[in-house]
């Protein structure tokens, strides 16, 4: 939708370098504003919209070699980024976005208990797990070896979301 009927209406990336920043920039701002007409999510589309063109002016501007090391880094920068945009979506005043994040760092000041880190890595599992799959299978398509082990690597997943999930919530869409 947002490609189909913002994105290219506005000219996509036929009209030059700058303005197919500012196309994304606009896309994403408007695609925020759909979710709710309040500035945490015309910020939170701001910060997509920044991120989009970070990441095309990187791609377009620097030559690096796809290494694995470098494709670990940018899944977790990725990750990292998304997730923290996140808060500007979920939480609707600024103040507790600001509250939160001082939360987590005054967690990492304090000493971090080992129930906490054994909770953050079984909820955080099933997604690293994934990528790391993804990008295995990706380097190794030609062969054969996961072909025999796709189904146990999928259930294996699926098991580890399920348990992984967490308090039953409301459906975010319901808001709307």
């Amino acid at each position: 939708f947002l490609q189909e009927y913002l994105y290219i209406p506005l000219g996509g990336n036929k009209k030059g370098e700058y303005r197919t920043y500012l196309n994304l920039m606009i896309t994403m701002i408007l695609g925020g504003l759909w979710h709710g007409a309040t500035w945490n999510y015309a910020v939170w589309g701001a910060f997509h919209g920044i991120a989009l063109a970070t990441e095309r002016y990187i791609s377009h501007n620097f030559t690096l070699k796809e290494t694995l090391l470098l494709k670990i880094i940018k899944v977790i920068f990725i990750f990292s980024t998304v997730s923290l945009a996140w808060l500007l979506f979920k939480l609707h005043e600024f103040s507790h976005v600001i509250e939160y994040l001082e939360a987590i760092g005054n967690n990492l000041e304090r000493s971090v208990e080992i129930k906490l880190n054994v909770r953050i890595l079984l909820y955080s599992s099933p997604i690293v797990f994934y990528h790391f799959f993804y990008l295995l299978k990706r380097k190794y398509q030609n062969a054969n070896i996961f072909k025999n082990f796709e189904a146990i690597i999928y259930g294996i997943m699926l098991f580890l979301i399920i348990t992984s999930s967490g308090l039953p919530g409301v459906f975010i869409y319901f808001q709307f």
